[in-house]
């Protein structure tokens, strides 16, 4: 799908330093697709950041359609107060010259990709699937309407064309009118594709063949449908239920994409390049994966990136038949890590994913870390998962029944008590005792 990318020329770095708001704003009406990054000194993550956006800004495919701009908030503050920032690193993203909720990945390939994708049009007209799985991968989901965008143009052209008397305007209108209830579903899509999924997916449109208008994700033959009912927003929530694919490549960028996901993150650490292991991934896990949507599964290469956790826990393998299960909670932070590994030099594959299936059925019982025992403790308590009114409620029981324990464990009066205090009497008159 990137191709056009790789194959892409590099010339000269195109980012251009903003120093007035006027000059911004300018970029902003002028330009279909601005990306800005807005930098300040003593920012490491500024420093880091800098020459991968300028080394995307060399990519002709891009830059022949964006304007890069960098605006140094130490130099010219003012243009950076104008726009009510004042935390560094801060991105901002245009397109058509309305702003995207995107962060910009610290990473080259990953930020390529991000503005290719926003600066290409969603949808995508096709005659085959097969043409569209080859293009896109079977990651990206079909959309079978009833009659293709321009076929319906023609149809009506023609019946602009046709005689205007008053059967055929009767006709004319009844026809109208289907064609309309029948553009509900392409205009749901065409919204949603540009606005709720316009980082995520390419939409493949094609003409459907069983008078059945849907959305099909192929999974590479683990296929998931949703059969237009008329309601937009159950549209979403099918598109949002099936946003990974069935299994990815676990790294930095994608644990950053799912911080503030509300499923879990099932991951195996391990060595793919094994023929064995290989099979368990692509076969018997990805049915495993397909059986529990509702939770994302992933892998990640152990030979690659030994270290992707590294923030949270350290991953030790030492052999190339080990398998390390481990499950993300994002919302608690918190993690599970199954021991012991499991190994196929004394397990068969049926065995291990039979015990995977186990542990996912007893999921809410294990036991999740977060590297704190005090933040381990609150997320027990379930206190990280109450809402405001549940919290203030709750400090408002805790301060009574610390009123309690102290009213019941002692009384002021004992404070005053000098029996039960020691000291010795202070001599004011100046006189040393006698022996």
């Amino acid at each position: 799908i990137f191709d056009e990318i790789l194959t892409s020329k590099r010339g000269k770095i195109k980012a251009i330093d903003i120093e007035s708001y006027e000059t911004y704003s300018d970029y902003i009406k002028n330009h279909d697709y601005v990306v800005a990054y807005f930098h300040s000194d003593y920012c490491p993550e500024c420093e880091e950041f800098l020459p991968i956006f300028d080394e995307a800004s060399r990519y002709k495919v891009l830059n022949k359609k964006w304007a890069f701009l960098r605006l140094d908030c130490a130099r010219n503050s003012h243009v950076c107060l104008n726009n009510g920032i004042d935390q560094f690193p801060y991105s901002e993203v245009y397109r058509n010259h309305e702003i995207v909720d995107a962060d910009l990945p610290n990473d080259l390939v990953a930020l390529l990709e991000l503005l290719q994708k926003l600066s290409t049009d969603p949808l995508v007209e096709i005659k085959t699937k097969e043409e569209f799985y080859k293009n896109f991968g079977y990651y990206s989901p079909i959309v079978e309407i009833d009659k293709l965008p321009e076929k319906k143009e023609e149809k009506k052209k023609k019946n602009d064309d046709d005689d205007d008397d008053e059967e055929s305007d009767t006709v004319e209108n009844t026809e109208n009118n289907k064609e309309e209830e029948n553009d509900d579903f392409y205009q749901c899509i065409k919204r949603i594709a540009n606005e709720d999924f316009i980082k995520t997916f390419y939409f493949g449109i094609i003409e459907t063949k069983d008078y059945k208008e849907k959305i099909v994700f192929d999974n590479e033959n683990y296929p998931v449908t949703y059969l237009w009912d008329g309601i937009c927003d159950n549209a979403v929530n099918f598109l949002r239920e099936n946003k990974y694919p069935l299994l990815s490549k676990v790294d930095r960028n994608y644990l950053k994409e799912l911080e503030d996901e509300s499923r879990l993150l099932i991951t195996l650490v391990t060595f793919p390049q094994n023929q064995k292991i290989n099979y368990l991934i692509n076969s018997l896990y990805k049915k495993l994966a397909f059986e529990n949507r509702q939770h994302i599964f992933g892998y990640v290469d152990y030979e690659e990136d030994p270290d992707v956790f590294n923030n949270s826990f350290k991953i030790q393998l030492n052999s190339t038949n080990e398998i390390q299960f481990i499950i993300n909670d994002f919302i608690d932070r918190s993690y599970y890590i199954h021991k012991p590994v499991f190994n196929l030099e004394n397990q068969t594959e049926v065995e291990i994913i039979d015990g995977m299936k186990k542990i996912i059925l007893n999921i809410t019982n294990l036991k999740f870390e977060t590297g704190s025992k005090f933040q381990d403790f609150i997320n027990r308590l379930g206190i990280n998962k109450m809402n405001n009114t549940q919290q203030v409620i709750l400090i408002i029981v805790m301060i009574i029944f610390l009123v309690i324990l102290v009213y019941f464990c002692g009384s002021p009066e004992d404070l005053d008590d000098d029996e039960y205090y020691e000291y010795e009497e202070v001599d004011t008159t100046g006189k040393e005792k006698s022996s």
